[in-house]
């Protein structure tokens, strides 16, 4: 009963909360922070374990659905944004420029990630937290860059650059992040016939799971439903989704994403499908934010240090990697690209759970402090950083 009633207060919550995302007169900064959930971290923190103890272990491990949902969610909605056919109409250079940045990123924060946490003693695969947790700091939010263009009506290849490298940087990171996680020592999967060819075991059956959930997915769809009667298979097989990668082992966020990309070059309702996932994106991102703020336990005090080293890699990563990325894509100011790259959210919050979901206790812990630290300093610096980088590349101008 407390369980039922844990999940009625959050999803009230959460629908309440989702009016704080039509603001638009509020100055951009906070808009982006509201749009970024994390307020809702908060309350999850002042609901859980920690303080109040509402939300206590017991109804958390009750609610696990609902993070297996929130993610497989984001993977979800994440895939079906890449049609084949209309990935081939935009320029090249600017895919090949955010693949460039992200991996750059990915590369300098694994590098400084091991270097920075080989001076702490810590309990567990480390090796598994630098690669998952450089995953996640290498991914692009554009909801904050969404709020600047949406004041500035930007005009010009910088812009044009930013939408679509925010829009598809990610993709490393989820590969990275999901296939890793293929290859987790036991006790996670358990060793039968070698770390290299047990990984390569969970790897195939995690493709092989997602193709085969992706045509059953489409063939579901191929009848005439109603938007709301889609909107209820969607979210049917989303759950579906995740609960199989859970009891396999395997990343949710991975597998629903193949499953995405799958539904989307072989369905022909996925504008639909991508409505319905955008009809109730708010809330569930929400729920999912207020479990992340119940699960969470901040690492022990010289933890922190390793948490600001982080940050600051990532930062560094996403600035030089911009300016590579403005080279790859033929800008003719590419110094400052990285400045409008700096925000993340969604997607990094999802790797961290789906890391927590498998590696629990202090490194689970420590995953998920860099994220929300990260994300809450580049979500107050991004607004600012991108709207100077328009103005100063004249692609934007103050109204009056």
């Amino acid at each position: 009963m407390k369980t039922i009633l844990a999940l009625i207060a959050i999803a009230l919550f959460a629908y309440l909360g989702s009016t704080l995302f039509r603001l638009r007169r509020s100055p951009v900064w906070l808009r982006a922070l509201l749009s970024s959930g994390l307020g809702f971290f908060g309350v999850g923190v002042a609901l859980g374990p920690l303080a109040i103890g509402v939300l206590d272990q017991q109804i958390i491990a009750g609610l696990d659905v609902l993070v297996d949902l929130g993610v497989g969610w984001v993977g979800l909605i994440f895939g079906l944004q890449f049609h084949f056919k209309d990935l081939k109409r935009l320029p090249g250079r600017h895919y090949l420029g955010a693949l460039v940045q992200s991996v750059f990123t990915l590369l300098l924060g694994g590098l400084g990630l091991w270097l920075v946490l080989g001076e702490f003693s810590l309990r567990g695969p480390v090796w598994l937290l630098v690669f998952v947790l450089a995953a996640a700091m290498s991914t692009t939010s554009p909801t904050a860059a969404t709020h600047v263009f949406h004041d500035l009506h930007p005009r010009g290849p910088v812009s044009d650059a930013l939408r679509i490298m925010a829009s598809v940087d990610a993709v490393p990171a989820v590969l990275m992040a999901g296939i890793i996680l293929c290859f987790a020592p036991a006790p996670i999967h358990p060793l039968r016939y070698g770390p290299f060819l047990d990984g390569l075991f969970w790897l195939g059956v995690a493709v092989g799971l997602a193709l085969a959930l992706g045509a059953l997915f489409h063939l579901l769809t191929l009848y005439r439903y109603t938007d709301n009667q889609l909107l209820v298979i969607v979210l049917g097989v989303v759950v579906f989704c995740g609960g199989a990668a859970d009891y396999l082992v395997l990343s949710p966020l991975f597998v629903n994403f193949l499953v995405g990309v799958v539904v989307a070059n072989r369905s022909p309702v996925r504008f639909r499908m991508l409505k319905a996932l955008a009809s109730v994106e708010k809330p569930i991102y929400l729920i999912l934010l207020t479990l992340a703020g119940a699960l969470w336990h901040p690492p022990l005090t010289f933890v922190w240090l390793a948490v600001g080293a982080l940050v600051f890699l990532r930062l560094a990563g996403k600035l030089l990697g911009g300016y590579l990325a403005g080279l790859v894509a033929g800008l003719r100011k590419p110094s400052l690209l990285g400045l409008g790259l700096l925000p993340h959210g969604g997607m990094a919050m999802a790797i961290a759970l789906s890391f927590r979901s498998l590696v629990a206790g202090e490194l689970g812990d420590l995953m998920m402090t860099a994220v929300v630290c990260s994300m809450l300093l580049s979500t107050l610096l991004g607004p600012m950083c991108l709207r100077r980088l328009l103005l100063s590349q004249g692609e934007a101008r103050l109204r009056a």
